[in-house]
């Protein structure tokens, strides 16, 4: 066959669980790490026999290959049997020097595969830069997701509904409402619809400034609360990300003035996504928003407030993927499922951030978020 040019053979040695790659390449999830192979755009898999059947069955691979064959021929030629032996037994077959794996590859794995004579590049972006551009059915996938998610807040919010005030602390059910129990909620109400979320966010008050503290403690009353629920499906694996910002009882100007203005500042982005647009500058309508009314952003007293972060990220077998949306981005395309999610963060005050999806189309975009974000939603009595 000859020896194959480095970005022709593509190695991956990882679970389909640990591994976005493979599990896009393959649609094969295992627990324990398979061997992948691609060659010329035929991809090839090396399973055990526990999941030989299964794989043949489920996987998108070309060829669906036993372990055990490679193992005998190792074992017979007294040769250790390991992965990176079964890799190398059947690249020198097929004539192979260059392999080209993925950035962060194991090193062990490389190391023994330099030591077997082959030449190991590390790709230096993404290993299937493919992967950022979603067909119509893995968008329907995320918004499955989606659908989930808002279904899941809906609950908590019909629970806020119910609850009283109490010295200025919310209570539910002769009790007072904990971030701990409204995650605990979160986290059944998606688990009945096979999604899993890990760190969900539920920071009320002086904890909603650290943009990723997940939240601890009695919820407070007028204060903003912000919700961030970014669960995936367990069979799918697709993610969906969404953040609202909630408030019980009477909201005060200041915080209303706040919610506003991020409100505004994710309007005028959102305004802006369309195919061939440079992804940057949504970011910068934030930017640009939060300035012209007022909100400073900088250091203070030892900690960050105002905006000091990215406007939005890809969303996808991953929760954070191709594109970025920040003060560094790209174009975007049709394919594309991008957050825009502004916040702004004043210790002392609050923090507030908004978030929902969009899959970018031919013509502009769809936004794949539909819970509410108005007053008579966010600001319950």
């Amino acid at each position: 066959m000859g020896e194959q040019a480095a970005n022709e053979v593509r190695l991956i040695i990882a679970s389909g669980e640990a591994s976005p790659d493979l599990y896009y390449r393959t649609r094969f999830l295992t627990p324990d790490p398979y061997i992948y192979i691609e060659i010329r755009s035929e991809k090839i898999i090396f399973v055990n026999d526990l999941e030989i059947d299964r794989a043949k069955k489920e996987s998108t691979a070309d060829r669906v290959l036993p372990t055990r064959d490679w193992e005998n021929k190792l074992s017979s030629s007294g040769k250790t049997v390991s992965s990176v032996n079964i890799v190398s037994a059947f690249l020198e077959e097929e004539k192979i020097k260059n392999i080209l794996v993925p950035f962060d590859f194991p090193l062990g794995y490389a190391d023994g595969l330099r030591k077997n004579g082959f030449n190991i590049t590390a790709s230096t972006g993404p290993f299937f830069p493919e992967r950022a551009f979603k067909s119509t059915e893995e968008a329907k996938m995320i918004r499955s997701v989606q659908i989930g998610v808002e279904e899941a807040l809906g609950e908590i919010v019909r629970i806020l509904k119910e609850s009283t005030i109490r010295e200025g602390f919310i209570h539910y059910g002769g009790r007072v409402l904990t971030s701990e129990a409204v995650k605990s909620i979160l986290k059944k109400e998606m688990i009945g619809k096979n999604l899993l979320g890990e760190h969900t966010i539920v920071a009320g008050g002086e904890q909603a400034c650290d943009p990723h503290m997940e939240g601890e403690g009695p919820l407070p009353a007028h204060l903003p609360i912000v919700f961030d629920i970014f669960p995936h499906h367990e069979s799918t694996r697709y993610f969906a990300d969404m953040t609202r910002t909630l408030f019980k009882g009477p909201v005060k100007n200041v915080h209303r003035e706040l919610y506003e203005a991020v409100l505004e500042a994710q309007k005028k982005a959102i305004s802006l996504a369309k195919p061939e647009e440079e992804s940057r500058k949504l970011h910068q309508a934030v930017v640009d928003t939060f300035l012209a009314l007022g909100y400073q952003t900088g250091e203070k007293n030892g900690r960050m407030e105002g905006f000091f972060h990215g406007t939005g990220h890809g969303v996808g077998l991953e929760i954070h993927e191709a594109p970025r949306v920040g003060k560094t981005g790209e174009l975007l395309k049709p394919g594309h499922v991008i957050t825009v999610e502004p916040g702004l963060y004043y210790p002392g005050i609050g923090g507030v951030r908004i978030e929902d999806m969009l899959y970018i189309t031919d013509t502009g975009f769809e936004n794949l978020t539909t819970f509410p974000k108005d007053w008579g939603t966010v600001a319950i009595p």
